[in-house]
């Protein structure tokens, strides 16, 4: 009797563990390479003992069959990697709001190592996505990520059919709607650079001898990051209200 009863709570604390620490690996900031591996096992054991009571009810009995319990864990580890990559389809936007700020203040070919996309990135893509991140952590929005990650029992219940087709629509529509936000979050650099490329435009043809490139490319530089300043608090707080807006479908 003790048997049982410890092998079936052993069995609903790992089938937790496996879908918050798949959700975990990817998730912005906490899935990064900078981020130790034991870190994110310690982090991902704590948050499923501490989950365990809530969602308990939720978990299918102890399948008899090895396949069957192969199936539920391969479940498990889908929903939470979708759960993450809805949290990275929500942070791109930032992504191509830096990579549109880049084409506008002429920093295209100036490159960094992105600690959020784990990846040689534009320097201002960087720059965007770390700030990103601090904001998110900084209002607690990480907070909300876990949480939509636990509410996610209620939609997805351990051992029911896998909505496939529903996930790949549902980030499709989170990527197309990622490239529409980055540029709303970059408008007014963009704004800047189509009056500011067109009047360079006209003086080169008022004045042909001059030598515009050169002429324009440190103005360019100053101006555009002196608009990516300006408009800095505004892409953040638009990417916070669209961050929280995303997860909403998700959370009780």
């Amino acid at each position: 009797m003790l048997s049982d009863y410890l092998s079936t709570n052993i069995y609903q604390f790992m089938l937790v563990f496996i879908r918050l620490s798949a959700a975990l690996m990817t998730m912005p900031g906490l899935g990064g390479v900078l981020v130790q591996a034991r870190a994110r096992l310690w982090l991902g054991m704590s948050l499923a003992f501490v989950v365990l009571p809530v969602v308990s009810p939720f978990i299918p009995p102890l399948p008899h069959q090895p396949a069957e319990l192969f199936l539920l864990i391969l479940g498990e580890v889908i929903i939470g990697m979708f759960m993450g990559a809805i949290t990275q389809a929500l942070m791109a936007s930032v992504d191509m709001a830096g990579t549109f700020v880049g084409f506008q203040t002429g920093l295209t070919n100036a490159f960094s190592f992105d600690a959020i996309s784990q990846q040689q990135s534009q320097l201002l893509t960087g720059f965007l996505n770390t700030v990103a991140l601090t904001v998110l952590f900084a209002s607690d929005m990480h907070h909300q990520i876990l949480k939509a990650v636990v509410d996610s029992y209620d939609l997805f219940h351990p051992g029911q059919p896998l909505m496939l087709d529903d996930f790949s629509t549902t980030l499709a529509h989170l990527a197309t709607h990622s490239f529409e936000m980055g540029m709303r979050m970059a408008a007014p650099v963009l704004v800047f650079g189509l009056v500011f490329q067109s009047g360079m435009g006209l003086l080169s043809r008022l004045v042909p001898q001059m030598q515009i490139y050169f002429v324009a490319l440190p103005i360019q530089l100053l101006l555009g990051l002196w608009m990516l300043m300006v408009a800095l608090p505004f892409m953040m707080l638009l990417f916070l209200q669209d961050f929280a807006e995303g997860l909403g479908p998700f959370l009780k």
